[in-house]
């Protein structure tokens, strides 16, 4: 199985101050993160579950308009396709009050990648969730004592352990540690790259045709003396390809960079280049982008710039499944067109089935029954309204036949059938979600790119993760991918953006959901990842993680 790649590490390396983040970096191969079996029950450190199940607040802004300042400590899960978000009638709430006279309380901030958040104040205690550089914390009124200074070689902080809600605990001080400074130029400039998380695309997409990646802006001589033939590139940039990633984006983006990445190249003082390209066929994200020294820059969430001359953009999949609740008229089963629009027959005067000329688009849900009926070349499906469609044009959703036995009433779940394309969410006995999915394409073999099957749980969740491995003597990457959940070791379901083949066979194992779907499972499945957190992870007994189940 291919290995996380080095540029999963130095994505979170800044004036030479290196994370040890593996654990946040694992791709649908061998897994880094801590197993949540490992993880100790710890009665006196999980409040009960009401009381940090906790909305989001959103944040979203465009590239035109300026970064908000000490507002990016928040990031919003995207809403719960219209079910109720918990079945038991469990409250969510919203904040914390803050009377007109109180001091808001204090508070701990990302400086550089993802700061770790341990079960214990331990730099070796379990990590139980992370929070990205940008982003803060809220600190709870037990603060710790200076450990690093005063106690034993078990804490091993260099600063202060900080109590943080709703769990956890947060080492603050030394090189590459949170701060309670919300003016250090890393938070600006983090919070000024993180995701949009109130859409399906928490950053913009693309695919590299070979670039470098500049840590700071280039010079228009520091440009052409990095990028062989650059003129002659400007000049004439390569045309459309579908296949290869899309189109290059000729236009500007009408303003210069904001002031806090300025701020923050001016206080870093990084060099030129980082030492991992974006070779041709990288897919790539960003944040934001700005205008500078006669072109335009994408910039990266780990505050990397990438010439937007040098990226193509294709249109993504807008795949959406079906909420089952809130249209009844589309209750299992559906018919999906996974492969291509397909035509429509019905039964003529002689019974005997016969094209019209009708077409159902590729990528459509339709009330579906389970007969099936002979006609010109082979078996059709027959509609729930009649109509017929071809049986390989279509793959058919169906509700399962029991619930399993260790899912307990009203209980989330999660159905996945690998050799038909697609999952449905229960809430119980009840189907609340049904979608297509692209599994592995090995199926459901013994292969490399098989889907592992079985019943797993929910283990940790991201809101964007990297994702690398080598395939065919060439390694491949793919930059933040969104709504990550791991279930099984680096096997996970996670939005998939850089293809549109949902229902046929495509990942590396992994399930493949199109970004707008792994969005809404994600915001429905548990663990639910705390106010102003990017990852959690679920740990017995106090925080669940829902159940996915798969097979053929």
């Amino acid at each position: 199985m291919p290995k996380p790649s080095d540029h999963s590490l130095k994505k979170f390396s800044y004036k030479g101050v290196t994370l040890s983040l593996l654990a946040f970096t694992a791709a649908c191969s061998p897994n880094h993160l801590p197993n949540p079996s490992e993880i100790p029950g710890q009665t006196s450190l999980a409040p009960p579950l009401e009381n940090w199940l906790q909305r989001q607040d959103e944040l979203a802004w465009g590239d035109d308009v300026p970064p908000p300042r000490h507002s990016a400590d928040d990031l919003e899960m995207p809403p719960v396709f219209a079910a109720t978000p918990f079945s038991d009638g469990r409250t969510i709430p919203e904040s914390i009050p803050v009377g007109p006279n109180e001091a808001p309380p204090p508070r701990l901030f990302g400086t550089y990648g993802l700061a770790k958040i341990h079960l214990k104040p331990d730099l070796e205690a379990p990590i139980i969730g992370a929070f990205r550089a940008g982003q803060s914390v809220r600190v709870t009124p037990d603060e710790l004592d200076p450990y690093g200074a005063t106690r034993r070689r078990p804490y091993r902080c260099t600063g202060r352990w900080f109590s943080i809600a709703p769990r956890g605990y947060v080492c603050e001080g030394g090189a590459g540690h949170p701060t309670a400074d919300p003016n250090h130029p890393a938070v600006l400039a983090g919070a000024a790259v993180l995701p949009r998380a109130g859409g399906d695309y928490p950053f913009r997409v693309g695919v590299s045709v070979g670039a470098p990646r500049y840590l700071r802006i280039p010079t228009s001589a520091e440009q052409r003396a990095t990028e062989k033939r650059l003129d002659a590139h400007l000049a004439s940039p390569p045309a459309p390809d579908d296949k290869r990633g899309g189109a290059i984006d000729p236009t500007s983006a009408g303003h210069g960079p904001h002031d806090e990445l300025l701020r923050y190249f001016e206080y870093a003082k990084p060099p030129l280049l980082d030492s991992q390209n974006a070779y041709m066929g990288m897919k790539i994200s960003w944040s934001r982008q700005f205008d500078a020294n006669g072109r335009t820059w994408l910039l990266q969430p780990d505050l990397t710039l990438i010439p937007k001359d040098k990226v193509r953009i294709k249109e993504t999949p807008r795949l959406r499944g079906i909420d089952l609740r809130q249209n009844p008229d589309m209750a299992l089963p559906l018919a999906f067109t996974w492969l291509t629009e397909s035509p429509v027959f019905r039964r003529n005067a002689a019974g005997k089935l016969s094209a019209t000329n009708e077409v159902i688009p590729r990528h459509a849900f339709l009330p579906a029954t389970t007969d099936m009926a002979r006609g010109p070349g082979g078996y059709y499906w027959k509609l729930r309204d009649g109509r017929f469609i071809r049986y390989h044009d279509v793959t058919i959703i169906k509700a399962a036949k029991k619930r399993p036995r260790t899912i307990r009433a009203g209980a989330k779940w999660v159905d996945v059938r690998v050799t038909w394309g697609f999952i449905v969410a229960y809430e119980g006995d009840v189907p609340v979600f049904a979608t297509a999915m692209s599994p592995g394409m090995d199926g459901v073999s013994q292969r490399k790119h098989a889907t592992k099957r079985g019943s797993y749980s929910i283990g940790w969740k991201m809101l964007s993760a990297d994702m690398s491995g080598r395939e065919n003597g060439m390694n491949w990457f793919v930059d933040e991918v969104p709504w990550v959940q791991y279930y099984k070791d680096s096997y996970a379901l996670h939005g998939a953006w850089w293809h549109n083949d949902f229902g046929r066979p495509k990942s590396h194992g992994c399930i493949n959901l199109s970004p707008p779907d792994a969005r809404t499972l994600f915001a429905w499945m548990d663990p639910q990842i705390p106010k102003g957190w990017y990852a959690a992870t679920a740990y017995y007994p106090h925080v669940p993680g829902t159940s996915v189940f798969l097979h053929p």
